[in-house]
């Protein structure tokens, strides 16, 4: 049996959920399952979003079918007490550190549980197509959404930044700074034309303030997907012809669902503040 554990953002669970239908199609005959348990009593972002927003069903692993290979925690609270205190057992696999690519979670068989973000399109390439069709959007019914994808031609650039729980967290700040944004759009500007920019962000008035004057088309500043609805931010910049991303899982997401064959992806090459990291980029995506 394979469990992935589920947690963290709408971007974080689309990467495990990626690795979830990877773990089917490479053990068939095995069963593969999620753990929700950690969502209890997880205040952070807006809970299990997947069967919310996506047309998507999973196996649900009990208690029992964890105790099996792991440890069962019935709440938030108690899996980051025990993980600190508790010792690895056997079937337990745990994301790397360093983030590097893990070969033996596609090919290693038995009872094993994933415990990770798992982000690297490596753990799902192979299943491509089943991935876009799990992730396919419903259909925008705000007017807002509905006015802003008909302008969305073949020159529009989405353009995220994360700012909001970033700033002070020497893991994440700092790396999309206004430098990377600047650099990002003169060098997408290199190789398109925008016909208009995007603005994804959790912090509108930062990006007002600071971006404006390298914005050398026509802006829309995108701030009424809120709560529950923060997700068609994500939809929308799928939509556009072209992206510019922050170190996020959610932006990533924007962009790589962008199925535009000839989409400018621009993102940085530093993804967390770590020593030793080797968090990897799709290949045909324009790092700095």
């Amino acid at each position: 049996m394979k469990i992935v554990k589920i947690l963290g953002g709408l971007g974080n669970q689309m990467f495990q959920y990626a690795l979830y239908l990877s773990l089917q199609e490479s053990f068939p005959k095995e069963r593969v399952a999620l753990d929700l348990s950690s969502f209890h009593g997880y205040h952070l972002h807006n809970g299990f979003e997947l069967e919310n927003i996506f047309s998507v069903t999973a196996q649900k692993a009990s208690a029992a079918d964890i105790m099996r290979i792991a440890y069962y925690y019935p709440n938030y609270l108690l899996w980051r007490i025990g993980k600190r205190l508790l010792p690895r057992r056997k079937g337990m696999c745990l994301e790397s550190s360093t983030l590097r690519f893990d070969e033996t979670v596609l090919t290693k068989e038995g009872n094993r549980y994933f415990d990770g973000y798992w982000q690297d399109e490596r753990y799902f390439v192979a299943c491509r197509e089943k991935v876009l069709k799990a992730f396919t959007f419903p259909a925008f019914k705000r007017a807002e959404n509905l006015s802003l994808l008909e302008k969305l031609d073949e020159n529009s650039v989405a353009l995220h930044v994360r700012r909001g729980d970033y700033v002070g967290n020497n893991l994440y700040q700092g790396i999309c700074d206004l430098d990377y944004y600047r650099t990002a759009i003169e060098k997408m500007c290199a190789h398109v034309t925008p016909s208009l920019f995007c603005i994804f962000s959790n912090d509108i008035t930062w990006c007002q303030q600071h971006l404006q004057p390298y914005l050398k088309a026509p802006v829309v500043y995108v701030t009424w997907n809120t709560g529950v609805e923060s997700y068609r931010d994500m939809q929308l910049m799928s939509c556009c012809a072209h992206n510019i991303i922050a170190n996020s899982s959610f932006s990533w997401w924007g962009a790589w669902l962008n199925q535009n064959r000839e989409k400018v992806v621009i993102a940085p090459k530093k993804w967390l503040n770590m020593e030793e990291c080797h968090f990897t980029l799709p290949a045909s995506w324009i790092k700095i």
